[in-house]
């Protein structure tokens, strides 16, 4: 079996379970909620502060990464403000949820993704990527929201959101005590750890539990626009950019994954704070997430052999 689905099969069933859980044997929403609130503020932050505390950070292309991820998300953002000013012009709410359904990332899919391929070392340069790319989106959709609605407040929010951002202050907390050296203790370690590893299972169950497939019709034009941005044109910039800049072997792939995942449940919850459009957002984020388990095989087809061989 090829690894690319080898990876791909746990993730997916993962997904699965969560969709049948709450679709199907009626798991409510309370569970849900407390499940998504706890990944996104215990687990997931453990999972980056461990992964990044005691790992030897020489030798990684943070300039580049950083550069790569950056203009890839600037390009995807120019062209869809082209589309909407010269070419398929739309209501301003739902601009806003296909400008989110093209620059956004499931962070969490792509975790546990290279989690599965590449074990702790993808982890590392995962969390990396994670930091830059969370607040990259932050800042170009709050911008969107607050030039197509100044009465909203968006920018009034970010630097609150940016500095409360349970994955950024995982990363800095993790950066924090690798560069001064003092690391984590092995039983502290342990401890994140197990916390950590819970993170990927549980925030898969709560992305198949937030799928709503009779959601998927009212919006098909804004779901296909947008997973040609998330699913075609991300990942090609993003390994394009990356040969340019000098990104190569592992991270180059990392880089790659993370440009070539569905958009994030989270967007959601900001259409409905800040006035988009929350059906169409709905609607996109559901059909991307469906349409992802079959462009993601495809993509990993076609980078994996950069490596030589898998670990």
């Amino acid at each position: 079996m090829p690894p690319a689905v080898e990876a791909l099969i746990p993730i997916t069933l993962t997904v699965l379970i969560g969709y049948l859980a709450r679709h199907r044997f009626g798991v409510g929403e309370g569970v849900w909620s407390g499940l998504e609130k706890l990944t996104y503020y215990l687990f997931a932050p453990a999972l980056l502060v461990v992964s990044l505390a005691n790992r030897p950070l020489d030798g990684l292309a943070w300039g580049e990464i950083f550069a790569t991820l950056v203009l890839v998300l600037l390009l995807c953002s120019a062209l869809i403000i082209a589309w909407q000013r010269f070419y398929r012009p739309i209501d301003l709410p739902s601009f806003t949820s296909v400008f989110q359904g093209g620059v956004r990332f499931n962070s969490f899919v792509a975790l546990a993704l290279v989690d599965n391929l590449f074990g702790d070392e993808g982890l590392m340069i995962g969390a990396l990527a994670t930091v830059v790319i969370v607040i990259s989106v932050n800042i170009l959709c709050v911008s969107v929201f607050s030039l197509t609605n100044p009465a909203n407040g968006g920018w009034r929010r970010l630097p609150g959101q940016l500095l409360r951002n349970p994955l950024i202050l995982g990363c800095v907390v993790g950066l924090g005590l690798n560069l001064s050296g003092i690391g984590l203790q092995k039983v502290l370690e342990g401890q994140l750890m197990m916390l950590g590893k819970t993170a990927l299972p549980m925030a898969l169950l709560a992305v198949g539990a937030a799928l709503h497939l009779e959601a998927v019709g009212g919006s098909l034009r804004l779901v296909a626009f947008t997973s040609v941005i998330q699913f075609l044109i991300k990942p090609a910039a993003a390994l394009l950019i990356g040969h340019v800049l000098g990104l190569e072997g592992l991270t180059a792939v990392v880089v790659v994954i993370f440009m070539a995942v569905p958009t994030a449940p989270s967007a959601y919850v900001l259409a409905r704070q800040l006035g988009g459009n929350a059906p169409a957002m709905a609607s996109i984020i559901t059909g991307q997430t469906l349409i992802a388990f079959l462009t993601l095989p495809l993509t990993l087809a076609m980078i994996l052999p950069m490596l030589g061989s898998l670990r």
